[in-house]
């Protein structure tokens, strides 16, 4: 799927008088990239151009919303909104339902992490030549903390700005787990969006756009592929986003679900979850927030990726599993140990992946460690809550 923001160019007037309002962009005086040179989406291991929605700068949606660049603004609300247009190929879509069910709870709840979630303002369709897109609007954010480590801090986040990120985070999941009775099940950095406290920065990205537009690739007569420009972070709220594959219900759940690499052990031995997949998921993303390397990558020393590579690497940091949770699934875990619980060595358990060898940013790990501890242990009900981990020392101090 892409993601837009978008400028509306139709105010409570009529809808000509709407289309001259519309913002007129350069046609020339931007770089052409060549035709064998992959940008944007072309990057992406499954792409196919027809599968994406051929977005076109200046384009009015739902005589309402106009693509300006990545960013724009929404004359209706006065307010920048973002659209994220699904490639067509996507049949079913969770996030829609999902949000309704949160929204009822946004407007009546006074609970704080309301604010830390990304609100959903608008949904609808548009087709194009390969089939039917799916569209949402929702309240712009400047970029995920994944792409802002990535671009600014390769070598992680200060201590006091992770605290301060996992704080928002765990207020927005708990405000998910005890309000909404919703499990996300796909928390990991890119899904942790970097707000806005006001729009100076949005508004300096769109008028850039006006006086240096981005370089862009042509495609073919009805497709061009826009460059992203990099925006400067400035302090805003944490917005937890993506809820696609989120779960309602307070019931245990069964199904494959979570980012790879942040997968529980109740996934990968396929037995059934609830809430405390999320907490696991927040104890690796509190770590990726602040160390370079991940605790976690599901791969052996070969780069080969797979489950007892993954299962290896949580023994080497937490120790064998307990017994009664490999009697939870025996038709599973009789692949990776024996009936004594002994490891098959499908994958060799790593010496060199323990918690205490792998933190290398702190020079009191203590508290981060029995942290991380809290919120990765074997058995889903002995992790603690959120609004346990909210109390945790290390975040209070």
């Amino acid at each position: 799927m892409q993601s837009f923001s978008t400028r509306s160019s139709i105010p409570s007037t009529s809808i000509p008088e709407a289309l001259q309002n519309a913002r007129k962009f350069p046609t020339s005086g931007f770089d052409i990239i060549q035709s064998n040179q992959m940008v944007e989406e072309e990057e992406l291991p499954d792409y196919e151009a027809d599968r994406f929605y051929p977005v076109r700068l200046g384009e009015i949606f739902e005589n309402r919303y106009q693509v300006v660049t990545k960013l724009g603004f929404d004359l209706t609300n006065n307010q920048y909104v973002a659209l994220k247009i699904y490639v067509h190929t996507s049949l079913f879509h969770r996030e829609v339902p999902v949000y309704n069910h949160i929204n009822q709870h946004l407007h009546t709840s006074t609970h704080r992490g309301r604010h830390n979630i990304r609100r959903l303002l608008d949904s609808f369709r548009v087709s194009s030549q390969g089939g039917t897109h799916a569209v949402l609007v929702s309240v712009p954010a400047q970029m995920s903390l994944r792409d802002m480590k990535l671009v600014f801090r390769k070598d992680g986040f200060d201590e006091m700005f992770v605290k301060g990120a996992i704080t928002e985070l765990l207020q927005a999941v708990d405000f998910l787990h005890t309000q909404g009775k919703i499990v996300h099940t796909d928390i990991h950095p890119g899904n942790m969006l970097l707000g806005t406290w006001d729009d100076q920065s949005l508004k300096a990205l769109e008028d850039k756009e006006l006086v240096s537009p981005v370089p862009r690739k042509p495609v073919s007569s009805t497709r061009t592929i826009y460059l992203s420009r990099l925006m400067h972070p400035r302090v805003g709220p944490m917005l937890l986003s993506d809820f696609g594959e989120a779960w309602i219900g307070s019931q245990l759940h069964g199904g494959d679900i979570m980012h790879l690499e942040y997968r529980a052990p109740e996934t990968l031995l396929y037995i059934s979850w609830s809430y405390p997949v999320d907490i696991w998921s927040i104890g690796l993303t509190a770590w990726d927030l602040l160390e370079p390397k991940k605790l976690f990558t599901a791969r052996d020393e070969d780069d080969d990726l797979y489950d007892a590579a993954h299962l290896a690497q949580i023994i080497a940091a937490l120790g064998p599993p307990p017994p009664e949770l490999l009697k939870r699934n025996p038709a599973r875990t009789n692949d990776f140990w024996n009936n004594d619980g002994k490891w098959l060595d499908l994958a060799p358990i790593p010496d060199d992946r323990t918690m205490e060898s792998l933190e290398s940013r702190l020079s009191d790990k203590s508290g981060f460690l029995r942290f991380i501890r809290r919120a990765l242990t074997w058995l889903p009900e002995e992790r603690a809550t959120a609004q346990e981990l909210l109390q945790d020392p290390w975040l209070a101090g």
